[in-house]
């Protein structure tokens, strides 16, 4: 045989017809005619044998262009064609059967197969671990999904939530679903669902709300739109916004059916109930969307903060039926747990393995500073400043007491990033204490609290310090009559930094930096060999603070080849933020270096290039330490994670942060149970000056005994060692029972593009198992190859096509 069927136009499609319309394939399920003004209107129930949304549409035939439909007269005249070679028919018979093995039935039930087999495998292009396939076989038990997948940073939950996805669609159990990531994630969701799952999700905001009335008209809603959407929690949080959505999701009175079917919360534990006092407008909105879906699944390496009270109330929110917020579980409880919860470590699935199947972190690596007479005359300055500031608020009532210590803060933070930081903030509050008027005690509260508003846009932090700063200075007119000569010994240190200027736009380098000179010895050391950047490592250096990220990144830059760095913020355009992921994880490209605040660096995968990380400043929250450590030491990592810090034995301060940093990494699994302490040391130490051993031997000791008061219980009830054994046999009997391999793959896609063009279109790539398409622009098929294997570049997007 040979030939393929043709479409043509009919001016009456039947039933049972395959049909073509609206850039989809379907089948014909029923025509109705209908006589009007226009003549006789034909209305066509089509049902989609894709996976897009809608499932089925009724539509008028004569209006619609570009239908046709495949008529079963338009099958090949076997008996004047000659027959189809043998590698064709072969890859016809293939092509059939993979088809129509979406859900895969086995026919007896006999042999290795199960009823039903997973398939969702085979629908991703990701080479899935044995361990991943644990929680879809726990989702497929479940009359209803409610899982929380709490695995340690680094091994994959993404693809974990993706494979349950993409099963439950295959299975047509789901149709509708909400993915809520933080903002800076929203695009790296959809990529990855795209790229390793074939799924195509919306990214609704602002932007595409405007976007889609402009072509809908205004009252286009997107959460009715669009079936399968991505979102920023942050986003759907506001009022209008969630208004939306909830008018969006009404259904029918007596409907016996949800409005969605599936909510995947990435980096939950941002909105898990508060253990004391009011819970978070995060928190209050998931709350109220929560109960529109069918099935829910919740993501985070952190689930449990050490207050059983938040983590209850979080399962509450997963599965309202087995969970309800308490102080205290119940034995019953606890094991309902182990019924919606699976946490696997790395060190286990390690041990488990019999081999290293995960990199190891090695201890942290303390680079010794030894600053320079004017930095040290700086922290001595500031030392007097904290201690006059406590003596100052010691008389004073509990609002100025939180005032003081917040200007102390503020203060302090930045000092221990870098001076330039500090001088800005100095600055500031020098400003802000020559103006005329004095501020309140509950001016410095609000300032505290825009503060400390979680915001993933750096520059609008960066502008709330600022603002925070002059209050605080204003406020220090009060106390400048006691702290007279700590504030005059400030400006004194700043100015003999060369940080003085009062007016500067961009603030100038200071005449010494001990941190900025170590991070030079670190570059030349580890990425430069005999005078030549090497081409095999690279660095990433994590700050707290933008005014930091942008000093380093001047110096740097003028220091070597600017190309050699590149930037990660909060609230940079995702545009830009994709290719600089997409050049830092490029061996080809000439960048070595990466810098970024902690507000990039959330789901950041940068384990395929660099092996080394330094944490040029420490932020006070240890989970924190961990998010940057996991871009570094997480699933595919090649080499072993070197982690850096500064220490300094003439700075009590960087001594203790040395101390914190290594004490995170030794309690890293269990960095939630312990949060509150670390952060309460960090305030008696860096706020109120307490003694640095005497802090830290506290926290040493209270640290030994909180450990364990965060541990989530694991499933007892499935092994990883049998059952994800086991599923790995079953996809491989499913693969030899449909002909599924890398061979039979090649041989059917370089027939199918053959029936345009003849062969070869394939050729072996420069790497094993990979190759190259030798004719992207092949009629039939270019728009499938852009949207696949063409890498996006430019402004119009097209860029170079990728290796299969």
């Amino acid at each position: 045989m040979t030939g393929q069927g043709k479409h043509v136009q009919t001016d009456v499609p039947r039933v049972g017809m395959f049909a073509t319309v609206r850039n989809r394939r379907g089948v014909v399920a029923a025509v109705e005619p209908h006589d009007g003004p226009a003549g006789r209107l034909h209305l066509v129930h089509v049902e989609y044998k894709d996976e897009g949304l809608p499932v089925e549409e009724h539509l008028l035939w004569e209006l619609e262009p570009r239908a046709g439909v495949l008529s079963p007269s338009a099958l090949p005249n076997f008996a004047t064609a000659d027959p189809m070679p043998a590698d064709d028919f072969d890859a016809l018979v293939r092509a059939a059967r993979w088809t129509a093995a979406m859900p895969f039935l086995d026919p007896d039930g006999a042999g290795p197969l199960e009823r039903l087999p997973i398939k969702s495998p085979f629908h991703g292009a990701v080479q899935v671990e044995d361990y991943q396939l644990v929680p879809l076989l726990k989702a497929l038990r479940m009359p209803r999904v409610n899982l929380l997948l709490a695995d340690d940073v680094g091994l994959g939950k993404t693809i974990e939530a993706g494979l349950i996805l993409r099963e439950l669609l295959l299975r047509r159990r789901i149709q509708r679903v909400l993915i809520l990531t933080p903002a800076s994630l929203r695009r790296q969701w959809r990529d990855e669902m795209w790229d390793k799952f074939s799924l195509h999700f919306d990214l609704v905001d602002r932007d595409e709300t405007f976007a889609l009335r402009r072509r809908l008209g205004m009252d286009a809603n997107p959460w009715r739109s669009f079936g399968r959407i991505i979102a920023s929690y942050h986003y759907l949080r506001q009022a209008d916004v969630l208004d939306q959505f909830l008018a969006a999701s009404r259904t029918p009175e007596g409907s016996p059916h949800l409005p969605w079917d599936l909510l995947i919360v990435d980096e939950c534990h941002n909105l898990m109930p508060s253990p004391f006092g009011e819970d978070s407008d995060l928190c209050k909105m998931l709350r109220l969307i929560a109960p529109q879906f069918e099935h829910r699944l919740f993501l985070s390496a952190t689930p449990h903060n050490g207050h059983t009270r938040s983590f209850s109330g979080l399962l509450e929110l997963l599965d309202p039926v087995r969970f309800s917020q308490t102080d205290e579980f119940k034995p019953a409880e606890r094991e309902r747990i182990q019924q919606v919860v699976l946490r696997r470590l790395k060190r286990e699935i390690n041990a488990r393995a019999g081999g290293a199947k995960f990199c190891t972190r090695l201890e942290p690596q303390a680079l010794v500073l030894n600053p320079a007479g004017q930095e040290l005359a700086l922290t001595e300055a500031f030392d007097d400043f904290r201690a006059g500031m406590r003596a100052f608020i010691a008389a004073g009532d509990r609002r100025r007491r939180r005032a003081g210590s917040f200007a102390v803060e503020i203060l302090g933070k930045r000092l221990l990033s870098c001076p330039v930081a500090f001088a800005e903030s100095w600055r500031r509050c020098r400003q802000g204490l020559q103006e005329s008027g004095a501020a309140s005690e509950l001016d410095v509260e609000t300032a505290r609290r825009a503060v400390e508003h979680e915001t993933g846009d750096d520059r609008e932090a960066q502008s709330r310090e600022s603002v925070a700063a002059s209050v605080v200075g204003a406020w220090l007119g009060k106390a400048a009559g006691a702290l007279q000569e700590e504030i005059a010994a400030l400006d004194a240190a700043v100015a003999n930094l060369g940080l003085g200027g009062a007016d500067e736009i961009i603030a100038p380098d200071p005449v010494t930096d001990a941190r900025f000179e170590a991070l030079v010895d670190l570059i030349e050391h580890l990425l430069r060999s005999d005078g030549a950047w090497r081409n095999d490592e690279r660095l990433v250096v994590f700050t707290e603070y933008k005014t930091t990220l942008d000093y380093l990144t001047r110096r740097l830059r003028a220091r070597f080849e600017p190309e050699r760095f590149l930037t990660l913020f909060g609230g940079m355009d995702e545009g830009e933020r994709d290719a600089v992921k997409q050049a830092f994880n490029d061996q080809d490209q000439p960048v070595r270096v990466l810098l970024g605040t902690d507000a990039a660096s959330e789901g950041l995968n940068l384990q395929r290039t660099a092996r080394y990380l330094l944490h040029f400043d420490c932020p006070w929250n240890p989970s924190k330490l961990e998010q940057r450590n996991g871009r570094l030491d997480r699933h595919g990592q090649a080499r072993d994670v070197r982690v850096f810090h500064f220490i300094s034995d003439q700075d009590d301060d960087l001594r203790f942060l040395a101390h914190v940093i290594r004490k995170a990494n030794d309690i890293r699994e269990d960095l939630g149970s312990v949060n509150e302490l670390f952060d309460e040391a960090a305030h008696r130490r860096l706020v109120d000056g307490e003694s640095a051993v005497v802090v830290q031997r506290d926290l040493d000791l209270r640290i030994e005994r909180a450990q364990g008061r965060a541990a989530v219980p694991a499933d007892a009830s499935i092994e990883a060692v049998s059952e994800d054994a086991a599923a790995a046999g079953q996809l491989d009997a499913l693969a030899a029972e449909l002909d599924l391999d890398n061979a039979s793959l090649r041989d059917t896609l370089e027939a199918a593009l053959a029936t345009r063009a003849g062969r070869p279109q394939l050729a072996a790539g420069t790497e094993p198992g990979t190759y190259r398409m030798l004719n992207p622009g092949l009629p039939g098929w270019g728009e499938v190859i852009d949207e696949s294997l063409r890498r996006r570049a430019g402004r119009d997007g097209r860029g170079a096509v990728a290796r299969l």
